[in-house]
């Protein structure tokens, strides 16, 4: 079975609008190589063609056990994406766990630090990132249509805002200015830091938009998803 960079129902919360998109899911998909948006189907028909979503580069690191730990979570942090998330319902502690797993995955599959090195120690950098993720408080930005969020290949970006501690030599995720930002769906985004505890959600203003899609655009070697045909902001 080819491996894929986004399991198909996280993708869905992208999905397609417009006349384009009618019929089986469906998102708008921008390759630097092609350099428009073309409409495309959330899972490949099995045809030659080359699909947006499945992986082909070398370059990507292979860790089946990943890849599996993936597969056994997705449908259900897609439940809760889709569920208690998008309704502000509080989380229980076994489903922040699995959405922390979740986030984290998503993370260090396709991070491109994680392409040489050893299964072993792949698996331990999802195991820290995945208990530091649990730890952080979590902003869950809102948007509604017309604007909305988009994802990428590689949708996971930790940023270090303050400049002073980028430079510094001890700088890692458990600084406090850390933040984790990643699109769950169209129409929300996760914004982790350590200033806050617990859960907070928040209607996403042009700024938070923006920023969020920009931290987006920065690892997407091979592609953007998005309901439009368009990266708002």
């Amino acid at each position: 079975m080819p491996r894929t960079y986004l399991p198909h129902s996280y993708l869905e919360g992208f999905g397609a609008t417009g006349p384009e998109a009618a019929g089986s899911p469906a998102v708008w998909v921008y390759r630097a190589a092609i350099g428009e948006w073309k409409c495309a189907p959330v899972a490949g028909d099995g045809s030659a063609g080359r699909h947006f979503n499945r992986v082909e580069d070398s370059d990507l690191h292979r860790a089946p056990d990943l890849d599996q730990a993936l597969a056994d979570i997705e449908e259900g942090a897609a439940e809760l994406v889709a569920g208690k998330l998008a309704r502000r319902q509080p989380l229980a502690g076994a489903e922040r766990a699995l959405l922390a797993s979740f986030f984290a995955l998503l993370g260090v599959r396709l991070s491109p630090r994680f392409a040489q090195i050893a299964e072993g120690e792949a698996r331990a950098g999802y195991q820290a990132l995945a208990a530091v993720l649990a730890e952080m408080g979590w902003v869950l930005w809102e948007t509604e249509p017309p604007l909305h969020f988009i994802t990428s290949s590689s949708p996971l970006l930790v940023a270090f805002p303050r400049r002073e501690e980028q430079i510094g030599p001890d700088v890692d995720i458990h600084s406090q200015s850390a933040e984790v930002t990643l699109p769950l769906s169209s129409t929300l985004a996760l914004h982790a830091t350590w200033k806050r505890v617990g859960e907070l959600w928040r209607r996403a203003g042009d700024d938070a938009l923006l920023e969020i899609n920009g931290r987006t655009c920065q690892r997407a070697r091979a592609f953007l998803v998005s309901p439009r045909p368009a990266v708002p902001g």
